[in-house]
This record gives C-alpha cells, sequence and structure tokens, in this order.
C-alpha cells in the first residue's frame, strides 16, 4: 500500500507542477518570435525552474530552459510576440546585473536550425 500511496503523491506532484505551468497568462500566447540567449548568472544556479521563472519575470515574456552550458552559464529561449519584444526583453535581462552578469544572443548555428 505504501508503495501505491507513494506513485499517487508523485503523480499529483507532477500534475501540479503542470498546472502552475499553465496558469501563467504569459504562456498562454501563440509566440512568432523565438531568440535563444546565454545568460552567465552572478551566482551558480543547480535549479533551471528557478532560473526560468527568474528570467520570465525579468525579461517580461515566456522563457524556457535550453541547457546549462557551464557552472555560470546557461542558455534559454525568449518566447515572443514579435523582434521587438525579444529586443526589449533582451535588454531587460542585460540591464539586471543582480541576476545576470552577462546576456548574450546565443549566435552559434546548431544541426536542424
Amino acid at each position: 500500500m505504501r508503495f501505491s500511496l507513494g506513485i499517487a503523491s508523485l503523480m499529483f506532484s507532477g500534475l501540479a507542477a503542470c498546472a502552475m505551468q499553465a496558469a501563467d497568462p504569459q504562456d498562454q500566447r501563440e509566440p512568432t518570435q523565438q531568440l535563444r540567449v546565454l545568460v552567465k548568472l552572478q551566482d551558480a544556479s543547480a535549479d533551471p525552474l528557478v532560473l526560468v521563472r527568474q528570467a520570465s519575470s525579468i525579461a517580461g515574456v515566456p522563457v524556457h530552459y535550453a541547457a546549462a552550458v557551464g557552472p555560470r552559464w546557461h542558455a534559454l529561449t525568449l518566447s515572443c510576440a514579435s523582434s521587438a519584444e525579444c529586443d526589449a526583453a533582451l535588454q531587460r535581462m542585460r540591464a539586471d546585473r543582480q541576476a545576470f552578469a552577462e546576456v548574450e544572443r546565443d549566435s552559434l548555428k546548431r544541426a536542424g536550425s
């Protein structure tokens, strides 16, 4: 019985996390532009969810985690309604020196992009 309760609890936690993510009104928009950026954090962080929430709050647009590039470097994708909105979000992120030591456009070409 404990095994069943443990699985049920784990499933409920996953569903609650999905519901929490879907409740963000910014995530309900259809993005027409995406901008991949590299951010260097002031402090090392191992929690992508915390980073995404913080970056979304600063940028003012939905942000999605792409990959860890190093202990303090992370790749993020900004989802915007226009290229002007992405540019403004990038500037807001660059201006927040408490969170980010550096914010740069990810200009590397990747297979399939």
